[in-house]
């Protein structure tokens, strides 16, 4: 991400209805008119359409289609999430790019986007569906002082941000969080959440927060109709992918510091309130091994806790759930 590019387009944006010359420019920014000329190549080479006249200078016509680092920061409300943000056409998976930058030293809140991710991962090793340019595929680096077990937080923070931020931008949908890592629009799957440690005895080294959320696709395949949705879809209208990036970032950072700062309780409840879950019949798949039973309570770290058909009390840290249209039973 250039800083100098940011700069220079927050000036043709401000100045969308004039032309701003190239010496205007240079002396606002503080850099040679060489310099500018430079820029402006580099934005038009990323789908930026600028005009350029004698004596008058440069004018935005059209922004880029798609995700761009700049766009994306200079829009940004936070402090720490995406002060550093790459974006790659294509991914294998987000997740391990970021890992493979955190061995190598990256600070905390980096962001790494895909426009398409070819090998996204969901729960159990599920292929995460991500076609190029029209969903948003992201991961983040955080380094939070806590311990292993209080990990399952990261993921509650991630989908709180996620819901809250569908909320702001398009309200009124049939919007739940799905435990642990999804969340359902309309009944069906709009985002998915994969958190990733690298932990020791002392702590958390270093988490990966990766974000899947279907946004403008029209199309899924036949196994995932059923089963799946996006924001398009259901709304029935295109989302600007940059906005809701930045929405999303700055409700995780509040959540986020909330987090470090020991809110546990405050952001438990958030999230039960908007799982929909307690005392539901559930089916749980947790390994190899299928459960039933009603759900008794969320634990202090998130953990879903059930009553099976013979009245034997399990917790699940993790697990597929599905609810069981069947309310017979005493359990």
């Amino acid at each position: 991400m250039n800083k100098l590019t940011v700069k220079l387009l927050q000036l043709l944006y401000q100045h969308r209805d004039d032309y701003l010359s190239g010496e205007g420019i240079s002396k606002k920014l503080g850099v040679s008119r060489t310099a500018i000329w430079k820029q402006i190549n580099q934005l038009r080479a990323q789908g930026y359409k600028i005009d350029s006249v004698s004596r008058r200078g440069y004018r935005l016509i059209k922004k880029a289609v798609g995700i761009n680092a700049e766009e994306v920061y200079l829009g940004l409300e936070t402090e720490l999430l995406g002060q550093e943000i790459r974006v790659f056409p294509s991914l294998g998976s987000t997740n391990e790019q970021v890992k493979e930058l955190a061995r190598e030293g990256a600070g905390e809140g980096i962001v790494v986007i895909a426009e398409e991710q070819t090998s996204g991962k969901g729960r159990r090793g599920r292929k995460w569906h991500a076609p190029p340019g029209t969903g948003l595929w992201f991961s983040l680096l955080v380094k939070p002082q806590l311990q292993p077990n209080q990990a399952p937080f990261l993921t509650i923070i991630a989908a709180l941000a996620v819901y809250q931020a569908i909320e702001q931008l398009l309200p009124g949908g049939d919007l739940i969080i799905k435990w642990p890592n999804d969340l359902l629009l309309g009944g069906k799957k709009i985002c998915g959440i994969l958190s990733e440690l690298n932990a020791d005895m002392g702590g958390i080294n270093y988490a990966v927060i990766g974000i899947g959320v279907n946004v403008n696709q029209t199309d899924f395949p036949d196994d995932l109709v059923e089963i799946a949705t996006s924001l398009q879809r259901y709304f029935n209208q295109p989302v600007d992918r940059t906005v809701l990036l930045q929405v999303i970032l700055k409700w995780l950072e509040e959540y986020y510091r909330r987090l470090v700062a020991g809110d546990w309780a405050g952001i438990l409840a958030a999230w039960k309130e908007h799982l929909a879950i307690e005392g539901k019949r559930v089916q749980i798949i947790s390994g190899e091994q299928t459960y039933w039973g009603r759900v008794i309570e969320l634990s202090s770290q998130g953990e879903l806790v059930i009553k099976d058909e013979q009245g034997v009390i399990h917790t699940f840290w993790s697990g597929d759930v599905s609810l069981r249209n069947n309310e017979n039973g005493n359990n």
